[in-house]
């Protein structure tokens, strides 16, 4: 099973996918996000709203937005199979931004890898996001290791190694970042108001 043999072996399992074309890897992307767009409605159904602490996924903080407004007031509980798809919607225009970002990042650090590899970083690293990608604060916890996967572990095995050391400096800064937002994160709710210095900023 392919989840099982990323989380077990990341690295290794980058270089076995190297000579994939693309289609096996948005495959994997489209199971992981259908089977988070039918647990979040669900536990959103239940009182788990779905916020920065609680979702893996950006797609699944958006399609909330509109969930609360207009949909719920406009129709009822028949919204939360909208909002499911609306997660996988967002999900795949955010894949599509996310790995031609990503490439154009690494071809200016000296990558001379198709923007393919760039797609399976992506598609692939979200396999965490199915470890509790939908409940609070587990949630921060998948979505960090989702971005090992994506910036670090799968470019650095699919564009090589002569841009090892530029990765391992930009990576090591989105982690940094990613690292201070769970701390505010963290901070924001539970310190009193008097100790918050100011808001907690997002960074996606």
């Amino acid at each position: 099973m392919k989840l099982f043999d990323l989380l077990k072996n990341p690295t290794e399992f980058f270089e076995n996918v190297r000579d994939e074309n693309w289609k096996p890897a948005f495959k994997f992307f489209l199971v992981i996000t259908i089977i988070l767009s039918i647990i979040t409605p669900i536990v959103n159904y239940f009182g788990i709203r779905s916020t920065d602490f609680s979702s893996a996924y950006q797609a699944q903080i958006l399609a909330y937005r509109l969930l609360e407004d207009p949909l719920l007031t406009r129709y009822g509980t028949f919204a939360y199979p909208i909002e499911g798809f609306l997660i996988v919607g967002f999900a795949v225009i955010i894949l599509l931004f996310t790995a031609g970002f990503l490439h154009l990042i690494f071809r200016l650090m000296g990558g001379k890898e198709p923007v393919l590899n760039a797609w399976k970083a992506v598609c692939y690293g979200v396999g965490p996001c199915i470890l509790g990608g939908f409940l609070p604060y587990i949630s921060l916890f998948a979505a960090f290791y989702s971005l090992i996967l994506q910036l670090y572990i799968g470019p650095r095995v699919l564009y090589g190694v002569k841009i090892l050391s530029n990765v391992s400096g930009s990576c090591s800064y989105a982690l940094s970042l990613a690292r201070q937002r769970s701390l505010n994160l963290y901070l924001t709710r539970f310190s009193p108001p008097s100790s918050l210095s100011s808001p907690c900023p997002r960074l996606n």
